[in-house]
């Protein structure tokens, strides 16, 4: 009877391997038809909190050699944006090169503090700062396709990439909404020439500055271990379909599972009816984010699209301890994505956007554990107890903003 049952237990695993191994080859092969580049060989260091981000991003810019590349959505002028602008002008000072690109309205305002006088300072310290799309008259024709990118490449080596800008409120979080979660990951091997590229292509357009690819990505590591990995990058008006192309053919080949933490559950038609075909297939989807949202409207325009969502069976987990910012998803325990992109219609439709899919097991467990460590913290959002989490005018404002969804 023991080797009976051994023997079943022996073919389940192999047809439950069998599935996920077609499964993520049928991805593969939408990715590969899409475009999108892939690499071997890459390594990936999940970074889950501002303080470790900030932390390793500190160590890796003191030991930069040759350059240090960056481009952010926002950078204010408070206690850290001022730490690692001093830390990269004593790299200047040391013969490193560092361009910095930020978009030009995510530090507009005065919560980011960027005045012409904060830039000026800095770049007098050599640190080569551009404004990406600067706003200026009549100004409407500039509130599109805005950077929503996030990555440093040091020395060719390494990059960093995922959801967080430079800013306190990653570290210490916001009074009005409490802590706030967010995810990085630090990418190694061949896959990080891809994002050297991406920034030299960007930096040219706004500088007219050419940067070499064969001198700044000429001190890689060296190819070994490590996972199949593909860019996805999404660039307006040329690559414009990139990243819903990518979240429609994994929830379309997702067989067991799926598990999304965004910030912004405000969807665009093509994404709504995968999500939705995915759950009708059986497929268990889960959605976790923040009960509480950073701005009143994205939080009442979520929350009409995530009960409909549960509505027809997707598992939607409302943190209570925190506002998550991260962008992740995991398919099947075999495929996952760190990036930049929300699933609104500003990542999905307009900004430019940058996410890394890895092939990885390893790196769906370390997820996994993350999804489970913060859903232990949350409320399931259930036809029952919907009007407890919004209330009457939360959902009144939600079904009003139902014709702006579409540039959310």
């Amino acid at each position: 009877m023991k080797l009976i049952a051994s023997i079943l237990l022996f073919v389940l695993c192999q047809g439950a391997y069998s599935t996920m191994k077609a499964q993520t080859s049928a991805i593969r092969e939408d990715f590969q038809r899409y475009g999108f580049p892939r690499y071997e060989h890459c390594h990936m260091d999940l970074l889950t909190s501002g303080k470790d981000k900030f932390r390793a991003l500190e160590e890796d810019i003191i030991k930069a050699k040759h350059y240090i590349h960056i481009e952010y959505y926002k950078w204010y002028n408070d206690s850290i944006g001022r730490h690692i602008l001093d830390l990269l002008a004593k790299q200047v000072e040391r013969g490193v090169q560092v361009r910095v690109m930020y978009d030009a309205f995510g530090c507009s305002g005065k919560a980011p503090g960027v005045t012409p006088e904060f830039l000026e300072y800095y770049r007098s310290k050599g640190i080569q700062l551009v404004g990406f799309d600067p706003m200026r008259f009549p100004y409407v024709n500039h509130a599109l396709h805005r950077l929503h990118r996030k990555m440093v490449i040091i020395d060719g080596r390494m990059v960093y990439t995922g959801g967080l800008n430079i800013a306190d409120y990653y570290l210490h979080g916001k009074p009005e909404i409490g802590l706030w979660a967010d995810m990085h990951a630090r990418l190694t091997g061949p896959i990080v020439s891809e994002y050297q590229s991406l920034f030299g292509k960007l930096w040219y357009s706004e500088t007219g500055e050419y940067l070499d690819s064969t001198a700044y990505c000429a001190f890689r590591h060296e190819a070994r271990g490590g996972h199949e990995a593909f860019v996805v990058d999404r660039e307006p008006g040329k690559k414009s379909a990139r990243i819903r192309q990518s979240y429609i053919s994994c929830l379309d080949h997702a067989q067991e599972r799926v598990r999304i933490i965004n910030p912004y559950v405000i969807l665009v038609n093509s994404v709504r009816k995968a999500l939705r075909r995915c759950i009708e297939r059986g497929v268990e989807v889960e959605i976790l984010l923040g009960h509480k949202g950073d701005n009143l409207i994205s939080e009442v325009s979520t929350a009409r699209e995530i009960y409909n969502l549960a509505r027809r069976g997707a598992k939607v987990w409302l943190c209570q301890e925190c506002f998550h910012h991260d962008k992740v998803l995991v398919v099947d325990d075999s495929l996952c994505s760190v990036g930049t992109a929300n699933l609104d219609a500003r990542s999905l439709s307009y900004d430019y956007e940058l996410n890394a899919f890895y092939f990885s097991t390893e790196h769906c467990a370390q997820l996994n554990e993350y999804f489970e460590k913060h859903k232990a913290k949350s409320i399931q959002l259930t036809q029952e107890n919907w009007t407890q989490m919004y209330p009457r005018s939360k959902r009144r404002l939600g079904w009003w903003t139902k014709g702006i969804r579409g540039i959310l």
